[in-house]
Protein backbone atom coordinates (compact mmCIF):
# COMPACT_ATOMS: atom_id res chain seq x y z
CA UNK A 1 0.00 0.00 0.00
CA UNK A 2 0.95 3.19 -0.78
CA UNK A 3 0.63 4.60 2.83
CA UNK A 4 2.61 2.40 4.80
CA UNK A 5 5.63 3.96 6.65
CA UNK A 6 8.10 2.09 4.81
CA UNK A 7 6.87 3.09 1.38
CA UNK A 8 7.38 7.12 2.76
CA UNK A 9 10.82 6.17 4.37
CA UNK A 10 12.05 4.84 1.00
CA UNK A 11 11.14 7.74 -0.75
CA UNK A 12 12.49 9.83 1.52
CA UNK A 13 15.58 8.22 1.50
CA UNK A 14 15.18 8.61 -2.41
CA UNK A 15 14.47 12.41 -2.17
CA UNK A 16 17.36 13.15 0.21
CA UNK A 17 20.49 10.91 -0.45
CA UNK A 18 19.72 10.27 -4.48
CA UNK A 19 17.93 13.20 -6.14
CA UNK A 20 19.18 16.30 -3.48
CA UNK A 21 22.79 16.32 -5.76
CA UNK A 22 21.13 15.98 -8.93
CA UNK A 23 19.10 19.18 -8.25
CA UNK A 24 21.81 21.26 -6.50
CA UNK A 25 24.35 19.84 -9.78
CA UNK A 26 21.49 20.66 -12.78
CA UNK A 27 22.23 21.85 -16.06
CA UNK A 28 22.26 25.56 -16.31
CA UNK A 29 19.32 26.06 -18.82
CA UNK A 30 18.21 29.32 -18.64
CA UNK A 31 20.17 29.83 -15.46
CA UNK A 32 23.64 30.90 -16.37
CA UNK A 33 24.10 33.35 -14.19
CA UNK A 34 22.96 31.16 -11.35
CA UNK A 35 25.22 28.73 -12.39
CA UNK A 36 27.88 31.04 -12.98
CA UNK A 37 27.64 32.41 -9.61
CA UNK A 38 27.83 29.41 -7.78
CA UNK A 39 31.18 28.04 -9.00
CA UNK A 40 33.37 31.11 -9.30
CA UNK A 41 31.84 33.80 -6.89
CA UNK A 42 32.01 32.26 -3.53
CA UNK A 43 28.89 31.35 -0.96
CA UNK A 44 28.77 32.64 2.25
CA UNK A 45 26.82 31.04 5.24
CA UNK A 46 25.19 33.03 7.71
CA UNK A 47 22.35 32.35 10.43
CA UNK A 48 20.01 35.11 11.33
CA UNK A 49 17.55 36.74 8.92
CA UNK A 50 20.18 39.40 7.83
CA UNK A 51 23.79 39.97 7.53
CA UNK A 52 26.04 42.91 8.07
CA UNK A 53 29.47 43.79 6.73
CA UNK A 54 31.90 46.80 6.71
CA UNK A 55 32.76 48.50 3.72
CA UNK A 56 35.96 50.13 3.55
CA UNK A 57 36.09 53.39 1.52
CA UNK A 58 39.46 55.32 0.28
CA UNK A 59 40.35 58.23 2.13
CA UNK A 60 43.03 61.00 1.88
CA UNK A 61 42.59 62.57 4.93
CA UNK A 62 45.74 61.74 6.79
CA UNK A 63 48.05 61.71 3.94
CA UNK A 64 50.74 65.13 3.49
CA UNK A 65 53.97 65.81 2.36
CA UNK A 66 55.42 68.41 4.49
CA UNK A 67 58.70 70.89 5.21
CA UNK A 68 61.06 69.56 8.06
CA UNK A 69 58.88 71.27 11.13
CA UNK A 70 55.71 71.13 9.77
CA UNK A 71 53.01 69.89 11.90
CA UNK A 72 51.96 66.20 11.04
CA UNK A 73 48.19 65.73 9.71
CA UNK A 74 45.48 64.79 11.57
CA UNK A 75 44.93 61.26 11.98
CA UNK A 76 41.43 60.81 10.89
CA UNK A 77 39.51 57.87 10.74
CA UNK A 78 38.95 55.72 8.04
CA UNK A 79 35.20 56.20 5.90
CA UNK A 80 33.82 52.49 7.28
CA UNK A 81 29.70 52.11 6.40
CA UNK A 82 28.05 48.88 6.93
CA UNK A 83 25.74 47.33 4.58
CA UNK A 84 23.29 44.66 5.21
CA UNK A 85 21.75 42.61 3.24
CA UNK A 86 18.52 40.47 3.98
CA UNK A 87 17.74 37.15 3.62
CA UNK A 88 15.01 35.55 1.25
CA UNK A 89 13.26 32.30 1.30
CA UNK A 90 12.66 30.11 -1.84
CA UNK A 91 11.06 27.25 -2.71
CA UNK A 92 9.35 24.86 -4.90
CA UNK A 93 6.95 21.62 -4.63
CA UNK A 94 6.63 17.90 -6.29
CA UNK A 95 3.20 16.42 -6.05
CA UNK A 96 2.76 12.55 -6.27
CA UNK A 97 -0.02 10.65 -6.37
CA UNK A 98 -0.74 7.69 -4.11
CA UNK A 99 -1.53 4.96 -7.30
CA UNK A 100 2.15 6.08 -8.66
CA UNK A 101 3.55 5.62 -5.23
CA UNK A 102 2.13 2.53 -4.78
CA UNK A 103 2.65 0.77 -8.29
CA UNK A 104 6.27 1.87 -7.80
CA UNK A 105 7.21 1.24 -4.09
CA UNK A 106 8.97 -2.63 -4.95
CA UNK A 107 10.90 -1.11 -7.81
CA UNK A 108 13.83 1.26 -7.40
CA UNK A 109 13.98 2.21 -11.00
CA UNK A 110 10.32 3.24 -10.95
CA UNK A 111 10.78 5.01 -8.22
CA UNK A 112 13.51 6.72 -9.93
CA UNK A 113 10.70 7.16 -12.84
CA UNK A 114 7.91 8.71 -10.54
CA UNK A 115 10.20 11.02 -9.35
CA UNK A 116 12.25 12.33 -12.09
CA UNK A 117 8.71 13.08 -13.97
CA UNK A 118 7.88 15.40 -11.51
CA UNK A 119 10.67 16.74 -10.33
CA UNK A 120 13.10 17.83 -13.23
CA UNK A 121 10.85 20.15 -14.85
CA UNK A 122 10.27 21.55 -10.95
CA UNK A 123 13.39 21.89 -10.46
CA UNK A 124 14.47 23.46 -13.84
CA UNK A 125 12.06 25.57 -13.37
CA UNK A 126 13.33 26.60 -9.73
CA UNK A 127 16.40 27.89 -11.07
CA UNK A 128 15.03 29.55 -13.43
CA UNK A 129 13.03 31.31 -10.59
CA UNK A 130 16.18 32.40 -8.60
CA UNK A 131 18.20 33.19 -11.80
CA UNK A 132 15.23 35.76 -12.89
CA UNK A 133 15.77 37.42 -9.31
CA UNK A 134 19.53 37.48 -10.05
CA UNK A 135 19.51 39.06 -13.22
CA UNK A 136 16.82 41.63 -11.87
CA UNK A 137 16.02 44.73 -9.83
CA UNK A 138 14.50 43.29 -6.78
CA UNK A 139 11.12 44.67 -7.69
CA UNK A 140 9.58 41.07 -8.23
CA UNK A 141 7.99 41.98 -11.85
CA UNK A 142 7.30 39.39 -14.62
CA UNK A 143 5.88 41.87 -17.32
CA UNK A 144 2.71 44.74 -17.23
CA UNK A 145 -0.36 44.43 -18.90
CA UNK A 146 -0.68 46.42 -22.10
CA UNK A 147 -4.42 47.69 -22.56
CA UNK A 148 -7.78 47.15 -21.88
CA UNK A 149 -8.95 43.01 -20.42
CA UNK A 150 -10.97 41.37 -22.77
CA UNK A 151 -12.86 38.34 -21.28
CA UNK A 152 -10.00 35.71 -19.92
CA UNK A 153 -7.41 37.16 -22.25
CA UNK A 154 -4.58 39.62 -21.05
CA UNK A 155 -2.08 41.16 -23.31
CA UNK A 156 0.93 41.99 -21.97
CA UNK A 157 4.81 43.32 -22.23
CA UNK A 158 7.82 44.91 -20.90
CA UNK A 159 9.30 41.65 -19.15
CA UNK A 160 10.82 42.49 -15.49
CA UNK A 161 9.06 45.80 -15.72
CA UNK A 162 11.22 46.96 -17.78
CA UNK A 163 10.24 49.45 -20.96
CA UNK A 164 11.21 47.05 -23.68
CA UNK A 165 14.52 45.45 -24.71
CA UNK A 166 15.56 47.36 -27.69
CA UNK A 167 14.51 46.00 -31.23
CA UNK A 168 13.69 42.49 -29.42
CA UNK A 169 11.13 39.86 -30.27
CA UNK A 170 7.98 39.49 -28.07
CA UNK A 171 9.32 40.24 -24.55
CA UNK A 172 5.92 40.01 -22.38
CA UNK A 173 5.91 36.34 -21.68
CA UNK A 174 9.95 36.31 -21.18
CA UNK A 175 9.34 35.14 -17.84
CA UNK A 176 5.40 33.34 -17.99
CA UNK A 177 4.69 30.17 -18.83
CA UNK A 178 1.54 28.04 -19.07
CA UNK A 179 -0.08 26.67 -15.71
CA UNK A 180 1.49 29.04 -13.76
CA UNK A 181 -0.67 31.30 -11.16
CA UNK A 182 0.08 35.40 -11.07
CA UNK A 183 -1.32 37.84 -9.29
CA UNK A 184 -1.86 41.20 -10.93
CA UNK A 185 -1.64 44.42 -8.61
CA UNK A 186 -1.22 48.58 -9.61
CA UNK A 187 1.79 50.73 -9.58
CA UNK A 188 0.86 51.36 -5.76
CA UNK A 189 0.89 47.58 -5.07
CA UNK A 190 -3.16 47.20 -4.64
CA UNK A 191 -4.25 43.71 -5.69
CA UNK A 192 -6.83 43.47 -8.20
CA UNK A 193 -8.94 40.25 -8.09
CA UNK A 194 -7.60 37.21 -7.27
CA UNK A 195 -4.45 35.11 -8.46
CA UNK A 196 -4.79 33.98 -12.10
CA UNK A 197 -3.67 30.59 -14.05
CA UNK A 198 -2.18 31.25 -16.86
CA UNK A 199 -3.38 28.47 -19.41
CA UNK A 200 -1.92 29.38 -22.89
CA UNK A 201 0.12 31.88 -24.30
CA UNK A 202 0.15 33.38 -27.62
CA UNK A 203 3.43 35.40 -28.86
CA UNK A 204 3.38 38.41 -30.67
CA UNK A 205 5.19 39.02 -33.79
CA UNK A 206 8.23 40.90 -34.37
CA UNK A 207 8.70 44.31 -33.61
CA UNK A 208 6.04 43.63 -31.19
CA UNK A 209 6.98 43.40 -27.61
CA UNK A 210 3.47 42.22 -26.79
CA UNK A 211 2.11 38.62 -25.58
CA UNK A 212 -1.36 37.77 -25.15
CA UNK A 213 -2.39 35.85 -21.87
CA UNK A 214 -5.53 33.18 -21.90
CA UNK A 215 -6.44 33.06 -17.72
CA UNK A 216 -8.74 30.97 -15.96
CA UNK A 217 -9.89 33.55 -12.48
CA UNK A 218 -11.26 36.49 -12.10
CA UNK A 219 -9.79 39.68 -13.87
CA UNK A 220 -12.35 41.85 -14.13
CA UNK A 221 -10.14 44.05 -11.94
CA UNK A 222 -7.48 44.18 -13.80
CA UNK A 223 -6.11 47.05 -15.63
CA UNK A 224 -3.73 48.49 -18.47
CA UNK A 225 -0.59 49.61 -16.76
CA UNK A 226 -0.86 46.51 -13.75
CA UNK A 227 2.25 44.64 -12.73
CA UNK A 228 1.86 40.69 -12.90
CA UNK A 229 3.78 38.69 -10.18
CA UNK A 230 4.94 35.01 -9.26
CA UNK A 231 1.38 33.95 -7.05
CA UNK A 232 1.15 30.82 -5.02
CA UNK A 233 -2.30 29.87 -6.43
CA UNK A 234 -3.79 31.70 -3.30
CA UNK A 235 -5.72 34.70 -3.28
CA UNK A 236 -3.31 37.70 -3.00
CA UNK A 237 -0.81 35.50 -1.69
CA UNK A 238 2.38 36.50 -4.03
CA UNK A 239 6.40 37.43 -4.42
CA UNK A 240 5.21 41.38 -4.03
CA UNK A 241 7.71 42.82 -2.16
CA UNK A 242 9.37 39.26 -0.95
CA UNK A 243 12.09 39.06 -4.12
CA UNK A 244 16.31 39.73 -3.88
CA UNK A 245 17.84 42.11 -5.36
CA UNK A 246 20.07 41.12 -8.87
CA UNK A 247 23.17 42.49 -10.69
CA UNK A 248 20.54 45.15 -12.45
CA UNK A 249 19.71 47.13 -9.18
CA UNK A 250 23.01 46.06 -7.56
CA UNK A 251 25.56 47.10 -10.37
CA UNK A 252 24.46 50.29 -10.55
CA UNK A 253 25.46 53.90 -10.37
CA UNK A 254 22.61 54.96 -7.91
CA UNK A 255 19.83 55.49 -11.24
CA UNK A 256 18.00 52.26 -10.40
CA UNK A 257 17.97 52.78 -6.24
CA UNK A 258 19.47 55.13 -4.32
CA UNK A 259 20.44 53.30 -1.37
CA UNK A 260 21.79 49.89 -1.76
CA UNK A 261 22.27 47.45 0.74
CA UNK A 262 21.36 50.92 3.10
CA UNK A 263 23.76 52.82 2.06
CA UNK A 264 23.42 55.78 0.03
CA UNK A 265 25.16 56.08 -3.21
CA UNK A 266 24.92 60.12 -3.41
CA UNK A 267 26.38 60.23 0.52
CA UNK A 268 29.41 57.96 -0.80
CA UNK A 269 30.47 58.21 -4.47
CA UNK A 270 32.34 55.13 -3.93
CA UNK A 271 29.50 53.08 -3.72
CA UNK A 272 28.69 53.05 -7.53
CA UNK A 273 29.55 51.14 -10.02
CA UNK A 274 30.51 52.54 -13.73
CA UNK A 275 27.66 52.34 -16.37
CA UNK A 276 28.62 53.28 -19.56
CA UNK A 277 25.42 55.22 -21.41
CA UNK A 278 25.08 55.86 -25.10
CA UNK A 279 25.98 59.91 -26.03
CA UNK A 280 22.21 61.02 -24.68
CA UNK A 281 21.30 58.49 -21.90
CA UNK A 282 18.32 56.79 -22.53
CA UNK A 283 18.79 56.60 -26.41
CA UNK A 284 20.11 53.40 -27.96
CA UNK A 285 23.58 53.53 -30.33
CA UNK A 286 25.68 51.18 -31.88
CA UNK A 287 27.83 48.79 -30.37
CA UNK A 288 31.54 49.66 -30.94
CA UNK A 289 34.66 48.14 -29.31
CA UNK A 290 35.31 51.78 -28.07
CA UNK A 291 32.63 51.70 -25.93
CA UNK A 292 33.71 48.59 -24.41
CA UNK A 293 37.25 49.84 -23.81
CA UNK A 294 35.54 52.70 -22.10
CA UNK A 295 33.68 50.59 -19.68
CA UNK A 296 36.38 48.54 -19.48
CA UNK A 297 38.99 50.52 -18.51
CA UNK A 298 36.62 52.47 -15.93
CA UNK A 299 36.18 49.48 -13.75
CA UNK A 300 40.17 48.02 -13.77
CA UNK A 301 41.49 51.75 -13.70
CA UNK A 302 39.67 53.57 -11.59
CA UNK A 303 37.98 51.26 -9.76
CA UNK A 304 40.39 48.53 -9.57
CA UNK A 305 38.37 45.82 -10.43
CA UNK A 306 39.47 42.55 -12.43
CA UNK A 307 36.94 41.46 -14.80
CA UNK A 308 36.29 37.84 -14.68
CA UNK A 309 32.96 38.01 -16.88
CA UNK A 310 30.79 39.39 -19.07
CA UNK A 311 27.47 38.55 -19.22
CA UNK A 312 24.72 39.56 -21.30
CA UNK A 313 21.38 39.09 -23.06
CA UNK A 314 21.44 36.20 -26.55
CA UNK A 315 20.60 39.73 -28.50
CA UNK A 316 23.51 41.78 -26.87
CA UNK A 317 25.68 38.34 -27.58
CA UNK A 318 24.71 37.89 -31.15
CA UNK A 319 25.57 41.67 -31.59
CA UNK A 320 28.92 41.37 -30.14
CA UNK A 321 29.89 38.62 -31.96
CA UNK A 322 28.68 40.30 -35.25
CA UNK A 323 31.16 43.27 -34.20
CA UNK A 324 34.05 41.05 -33.31
CA UNK A 325 33.65 39.32 -36.59
CA UNK A 326 33.67 42.59 -38.72
CA UNK A 327 36.62 43.73 -37.17
CA UNK A 328 38.58 40.55 -37.68
CA UNK A 329 38.79 39.47 -33.88
CA UNK A 330 40.06 35.99 -32.81
CA UNK A 331 37.21 34.82 -31.55
CA UNK A 332 38.36 31.07 -30.32
CA UNK A 333 35.16 30.07 -27.71
CA UNK A 334 35.79 29.03 -24.65
CA UNK A 335 33.56 26.62 -22.65
CA UNK A 336 31.11 28.15 -20.24
CA UNK A 337 30.38 25.73 -16.80
CA UNK A 338 28.79 22.75 -18.08
CA UNK A 339 30.07 22.98 -21.94
CA UNK A 340 28.33 26.27 -23.03
CA UNK A 341 30.17 28.12 -25.53
CA UNK A 342 31.07 31.88 -24.72
CA UNK A 343 32.70 34.64 -27.36
CA UNK A 344 35.30 36.24 -25.77
CA UNK A 345 36.64 39.79 -25.09
CA UNK A 346 40.36 40.61 -24.45
CA UNK A 347 40.41 37.23 -22.99
CA UNK A 348 37.30 37.21 -21.01
CA UNK A 349 34.66 35.50 -21.66
CA UNK A 350 32.03 36.84 -23.16
CA UNK A 351 28.42 34.98 -22.01
CA UNK A 352 24.61 34.81 -22.51
CA UNK A 353 21.70 34.47 -20.54
CA UNK A 354 18.54 33.90 -21.86
CA UNK A 355 16.83 36.36 -19.10
CA UNK A 356 19.37 39.27 -19.27
CA UNK A 357 18.29 42.57 -20.14
CA UNK A 358 20.02 43.83 -23.40
CA UNK A 359 22.70 45.42 -21.63
CA UNK A 360 25.82 43.92 -20.78
CA UNK A 361 27.71 43.40 -17.06
CA UNK A 362 31.25 43.08 -16.36
CA UNK A 363 31.80 41.39 -13.37
CA UNK A 364 34.31 40.90 -11.01
CA UNK A 365 33.60 37.53 -8.69
CA UNK A 366 35.41 39.00 -6.29
CA UNK A 367 32.43 41.60 -5.30
CA UNK A 368 29.72 39.46 -6.14
CA UNK A 369 28.59 36.71 -2.98
CA UNK A 370 25.39 34.55 -2.50
CA UNK A 371 24.47 34.55 0.87
CA UNK A 372 22.90 31.56 2.14
CA UNK A 373 21.37 30.20 5.84
CA UNK A 374 22.32 26.45 5.29
CA UNK A 375 22.43 24.27 2.19
CA UNK A 376 19.40 24.18 -0.25
CA UNK A 377 17.80 21.24 0.12
CA UNK A 378 14.65 19.73 0.99
CA UNK A 379 12.16 20.48 4.01
CA UNK A 380 12.69 18.09 6.76
CA UNK A 381 9.51 17.35 9.38
CA UNK A 382 11.05 14.67 11.93
CA UNK A 383 13.28 12.68 9.53
CA UNK A 384 10.49 12.56 7.03
CA UNK A 385 10.15 14.73 3.53
CA UNK A 386 7.28 13.60 1.51
CA UNK A 387 3.60 13.57 3.45
CA UNK A 388 -0.13 13.03 2.58
CA UNK A 389 -2.02 16.29 1.18
CA UNK A 390 -4.72 16.87 4.36
CA UNK A 391 -5.38 20.31 4.85
CA UNK A 392 -8.69 20.59 4.25
CA UNK A 393 -9.00 18.50 1.00
CA UNK A 394 -7.15 15.33 1.81
CA UNK A 395 -5.61 13.78 -1.23
CA UNK A 396 -4.34 10.39 -2.08
CA UNK A 397 -1.55 12.15 -2.84
CA UNK A 398 2.15 12.76 -1.33
CA UNK A 399 3.77 16.24 -1.30
CA UNK A 400 7.70 17.46 -0.70
CA UNK A 401 8.86 20.54 -0.34
CA UNK A 402 12.65 22.16 -1.86
CA UNK A 403 14.14 25.13 -0.14
CA UNK A 404 16.89 27.70 -0.58
CA UNK A 405 17.02 30.52 2.01
CA UNK A 406 19.60 32.91 -0.59
CA UNK A 407 20.41 36.42 -1.14
CA UNK A 408 22.76 38.08 -3.66
CA UNK A 409 25.15 40.73 -2.56
CA UNK A 410 27.45 42.83 -3.55
CA UNK A 411 30.83 43.82 -1.51
CA UNK A 412 32.38 46.47 -3.84
CA UNK A 413 30.02 48.06 -6.30
CA UNK A 414 32.93 49.61 -8.09
CA UNK A 415 34.57 46.54 -9.15
CA UNK A 416 31.90 45.89 -11.37
CA UNK A 417 30.57 48.07 -14.23
CA UNK A 418 27.42 47.81 -17.23
CA UNK A 419 26.78 49.27 -20.30
CA UNK A 420 23.65 50.28 -21.49
CA UNK A 421 21.81 52.19 -24.23
CA UNK A 422 22.30 49.72 -26.94
CA UNK A 423 21.14 49.07 -30.28
CA UNK A 424 21.03 45.50 -30.84
CA UNK A 425 21.44 43.97 -34.37
CA UNK A 426 19.72 40.90 -33.61
CA UNK A 427 16.21 39.66 -33.40
CA UNK A 428 16.35 37.68 -30.19
CA UNK A 429 13.23 37.40 -27.93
Amino acid sequence: MAHVLETITTFTDFLKYVYQDMIIQCLPEYSTLLQRLEKGSGRVDFSGRSITFPLLYNSMGSVATLAESDQLPFSLPVNIDNATIALFYHYFGIAITGQAMAMSKDSKGAFAQVVAQETSVKTRSFRQHVNRQLVGDGNAILCQVDGAISGQTITVDNAGGWSGFNGSNVNGDRFLTSNMYVQARNSSGTAHDGALKITSIAKGSFPSTSAILTVTGTCSSVTDGDYLYVSTGTSEVDAYGHEMSGIKLLIDDGTVAGTVQGIASATYPEWRSYVQYGTTSGTAEALTTNRIMTIYNDITVYGGGMVDFIVTSPGVYLTYGNLADAGNQIMNAKKFDMGWPTLSFMGVEVAQDPYMPDEMYFIDKRALKLYESGVNGWIEDDGVIIKQIRGTTPQDAYEAYWKWYLSLGIENRAWCGKMVDISVTANKF
